[in-house]
């Protein structure tokens, strides 16, 4: 299989989406927000994240900043309530996929690996991430504190 290849040569290999898993793409302010970290640690945040979605997620570094994906069940029809900036991403796309062992920088790595086969995030907890982020970002920003509120899908 190619994706071995890729791992071996790179630490990545680019798999597709909406076969086995999906993914939500997550960005690192509504991650921060919702745990309440301060800090890029991968250990302090990995435990903060794992507290939170119980399965694995992944971190990337793009150029709009720190990125996060909770890989979660594929399932057709599935109905997802997150906004522009946290879309579900499946069918017709392709994920960095980290090697197992790959779970600090540089480069995209597992905040949390998978635990066995078939080990993913529910959606419902994501989505619960997610909006109690959009709180914490919201009452932060009431408070006059500097912060960029993304909006909450109801």
């Amino acid at each position: 299989m190619q994706a071995y290849t890729e791992w071996a040569d790179q630490s990545v290999a680019l798999l597709p989406l909406g076969r086995r898993f999906n993914a939500i793409r997550i960005p690192g302010i509504l991650i921060h927000a919702a745990t309440h970290t301060h800090t890029d640690a991968p250990e302090l945040l990995a435990q903060a994240v794992r507290n939170a979605l119980d399965g694995p997620v992944i971190h990337d570094h793009l150029s709009t900043g720190a990125t996060y994906y909770a890989l979660i069940p594929h399932s057709r029809g599935l109905p997802w309530l997150g906004t522009h900036d946290t879309p579900l991403l499946g069918p017709g796309t392709y994920l960095g996929i980290p090697a197992l062992e790959h779970t600090t920088p540089p480069g995209t790595y597992w905040l949390i690996p998978p635990r066995h086969r078939g080990d993913l995030c529910a959606p419902d907890a994501v989505l619960q991430l997610i909006n109690t982020a959009r709180r914490t970002l919201r009452t932060t920003t009431h408070n006059n504190t500097p912060a960029t509120p993304a909006p909450e899908h109801p």
